[in-house]
Parts: C-alpha cells; sequence; structure tokens
C-alpha cells in the first residue's frame, strides 16, 4: 500500500510540472504571436496537456500571466522585508533589484507578460494593482529614509520611489528590446545613480548601517 502523504508529495509534484508546462507555453505563444491571437486551445496544445487540464489550474489566460507578476511582486517584497534591518534605502533596493533578477530569469517569459500587458486591459490592470502595491511600500520606506535624515535637502520621498520603479521598467524595455543587454547590470546602474543622488551621503549603504546602528 502506497504512502498516502508520498502519493500527495508526487501529485503535488505532477502540478507544479504541468503548471510550469503551461506557463512556459503561455509566455512562448503570447511573445510569437500576441495576447489576442494566442487562445486556451493553443496553450494547452503547446504544453501537450488536455484543454480540460488547463482549466484545473487556471480560470483563464489572463490568469497565467497574472499569477507570473503575483510571484515576481512577491519575491520583490520577501527581499524588501529580509532587507529593511539594513535600513529603507537598502530595502527599496532590494525589491527594485528583485523585480529585475526576477524578470531577467527568462527574456521569452518578460517579453511575453510584457506583451499581454499592454495587449490586455484585464492584464494591465491586474498589473496595476501589483506595482501600485509595490511602489507603496516604497514609498514608505522613502518616507522612513527622510524622516531618518538619510535623504538629501529637497528630495521628494514619492518621487524617489516612483524614480526607482521606473528605473525597473526602463531597464525592462530595454532588455527586451535589445537581446545584448545585461538587465541586471543596467537596473543596478540606474537603482545606484538615483540612491546616490537622493542619499544625504556619497554612499547609501553607509546610511543604511549608520541609521542601523543607532536604533
Amino acid at each position: 500500500m502506497s504512502d498516502p502523504e508520498a502519493t500527495e508529495t508526487r501529485r503535488q509534484q505532477r502540478a507544479r510540472e504541468t503548471r510550469a508546462k503551461l506557463f512556459e507555453a503561455a509566455t512562448e505563444l503570447i511573445t510569437q504571436q500576441g495576447y489576442h491571437a494566442t487562445s486556451v486551445d493553443r496553450i494547452a496544445a503547446r504544453a501537450g496537456v488536455a484543454k480540460a487540464t488547463f482549466f484545473v489550474h487556471f480560470a483563464s489566460k489572463a490568469e497565467i500571466i497574472a499569477a507570473l507578476m503575483q510571484i515576481q511582486t512577491d519575491y520583490a517584497r520577501k527581499a524588501r522585508a529580509e532587507a529593511l534591518p539594513d535600513g529603507p534605502l537598502e530595502a527599496m533596493r532590494a525589491m527594485v533589484e528583485t523585480l529585475g533578477r526576477q524578470a531577467a530569469r527568462s527574456r521569452t517569459l518578460s517579453r511575453g507578460v510584457l506583451a499581454a500587458t499592454l495587449e490586455s486591459e484585464e492584464i494591465g490592470g491586474a498589473a496595476s494593482a501589483l506595482f501600485d502595491e509595490v511602489l507603496a511600500e516604497m514609498t514608505a520606506d522613502a518616507h522612513a529614509a527622510e524622516k531618518a535624515g538619510l535623504l538629501a535637502p529637497g528630495v521628494e520621498p514619492d518621487a524617489l520611489a516612483s524614480s526607482l520603479l521606473a528605473s525597473y521598467f526602463g531597464a525592462l524595455l530595454t532588455s527586451s528590446l535589445k537581446t545584448e543587454t545585461d538587465m541586471n547590470a543596467v537596473l543596478a546602474s540606474l537603482v545606484d545613480g538615483t540612491l546616490r543622488g537622493a542619499s544625504r551621503e556619497a554612499d547609501p549603504r553607509k546610511s543604511s548601517r549608520r541609521t542601523k546602528t543607532r536604533t
């Protein structure tokens, strides 16, 4: 007799593998032919599963893209939380650069998500909601940095948070258009320049460490 826990584990593994195939098939097709031209039937066929199996895992093709963006932003928010002990500036850096690392893991995936976001109002709305949450946390960190005296005179916390998030989208678009671009390197440079310009000290990491020591 098989162990129920082991059987469940195998079932969960198969489910993860199927979801991964559907993710890959959807993003490949969307990248190649656009969001609206990509049907559930084609996604299922490309993934090698029945159409009914698709609907076991996702209610619609839009849900696949929304799930991918949710995973990306969840990683970013976790990275921010882990970096908070080093100060609000490092938390902002961690959040934005983690968004970039997640996007850079698969250029095809990133292009597919970007294409779907631009083509579909439904996905665009979902993306807006998720990144509004990201921006809200970054804005809170920027205001915390201002309160701690880490920002240079005249730097607006809201503008700083928006600039950092805009750096991510700029690096994403650049790497999508130019295949030779190292997205992580481009984004790190943009983030570092923005934080250096906004920080009261030349190296924002020093400010973060000093704040941590004081607290």
